[in-house]
């Protein structure tokens, strides 16, 4: 922060050098910290094992991928929250837990950016110029970030879990952009015979899958490399709704 008191600057003070001033003094939102650490994975499909069969209901299941600025010149970025009702996939629960598995799709052109309630929800400013939402989106689907002609969905898959039922640990791989690396996701879990409803939230860093962080102005903006991501997943038995 500048040495000058956001404060006390006095009424004489230009109100160019004031924007200047306050934009320097705002704090600028920092993703959690600890990403979880990723490992490199095998491509190939997991199989799902045999048990009761839960499909996601998309309409009601939800991800939120939140990106922060970052760099000398952060304060003057924008976070960004990336997602929507736009999971698809099952679920198979076991007689043990470990006998349980999941797996996941997210179609990349179905994902949303910056709904203002969604920016509200993190203590963002609610409302975006309807041309920095384009060019973000348009960014994160090109070839340097998503690449979504050439991987049109995102792939999880669970490969092992263990711990309580209610809040198992979960090894998943996660295959973006043509890239797989396996973490560990807590999940809050509930399962009955009729549904499934699991939830969390956890850190990733983007150059693990490849994608160099955007920046601008020799680096001095740039978008942080950890992003957040928080999930909600619905899943009903059979064909339930």
């Amino acid at each position: 922060m500048s040495t000058i008191d956001c404060g006390r600057m006095g009424k004489a003070t230009g109100l160019l050098l004031a924007a200047a001033l306050l934009a320097a003094c705002q704090a600028v939102p920092q993703p959690p910290p600890g990403p979880a650490e990723s490992r490199p994975a095998d491509p190939a499909p997991v199989d799902l094992p045999e048990g009761r069969d839960y499909r996601v209901v998309s309409e009601r299941s939800e991800i939120r991928i939140v990106l922060y600025p970052a760099g000398p010149l952060a304060r003057f970025g924008h976070p960004h929250v990336i997602g929507g009702p736009v999971i698809e996939g099952r679920a198979v629960v076991g007689e043990a837990l470990r006998q349980s598995g999941l797996r996941l799709q997210i179609p990349v052109r179905a994902l949303e950016v910056d709904r203002p309630e969604w920016r509200a929800d993190e203590g963002f400013e609610p409302d975006m110029p309807e041309s920095a939402v384009r060019d973000t989106r348009d960014n994160m689907l090109s070839e340097a970030v998503l690449h979504a002609d050439a991987h049109p969905q995102i792939l999880i898959e669970s490969v092992d879990l263990r711990g309580p039922s209610w809040q198992p640990d979960m090894d998943v791989r996660i295959t973006l952009r043509g890239v797989a690396r396996e973490l560990t996701v807590p999940v809050a879990l509930s399962v009955n015979d009729d549904r499934l409803i699991a939830s969390g939230r956890f850190v990733i860093l983007q150059s693990d899958f490849g994608i160099e962080p955007f920046s601008a102005m020799g680096g001095r903006l740039q978008v942080a490399d950890a992003v957040l991501i928080r999930f909600r997943i619905l899943a009903v038995a059979g064909d339930g709704n």
